[in-house]
């Protein structure tokens, strides 16, 4: 018999199949690296959404206390009793207010206070309140 140890063939040109398994072992690192960045990139984009919306509603609550505690404000209204102003609470915040005042109820007066902000992509957060001030407290 023949003494030599058994060698593989040697194929020109074929591929290992460890070769094979490494590369979809790479290409499968490369899709779900992109599906969790793509992940992290959205989350990011909340996030900043939700802190801005936060910020915009703590600020036309601010407001909103501000002109309840002093519903006429200036006193500067327009023909059909309404009083519209703006509020820069940031450079990028800004609160928009309308004050009318219905004089109708019993011994007083009834203020509804309109607020809203609009976010720089268009996105528009809006609060409602009111505030009824008894005749003894108008002031003149």
């Amino acid at each position: 018999m023949n003494e030599q140890p058994l060698r593989p063939i040697k194929r020109s040109g074929a591929f290992s199949p460890v070769l094979m398994e490494l590369t979809i072992i790479i290409l499968f690192f490369a899709i779900s690296t992109s599906i969790v960045v793509r992940l992290i990139a959205s989350a990011s984009a909340i996030s900043d959404e939700s802190r801005y919306h936060t910020r915009a509603l703590q600020a036309m609550e601010s407001v909103a206390e501000q002109i309840k505690a002093d519903p006429v404000g200036d006193g500067a209204v327009n023909m059909c009793g309404v009083r519209s102003f703006s509020v820069e609470v940031a450079p990028d915040l800004q609160v928009n207010a309308i004050v009318t005042g219905d004089p109708s109820p019993k011994n007083g007066t009834l203020y509804e206070i309109e607020l809203n902000v609009t976010s720089e992509n268009g996105d528009v957060y809006s609060l409602d309140a009111a505030r009824y001030v008894p005749d003894a407290e108008v002031s003149p």
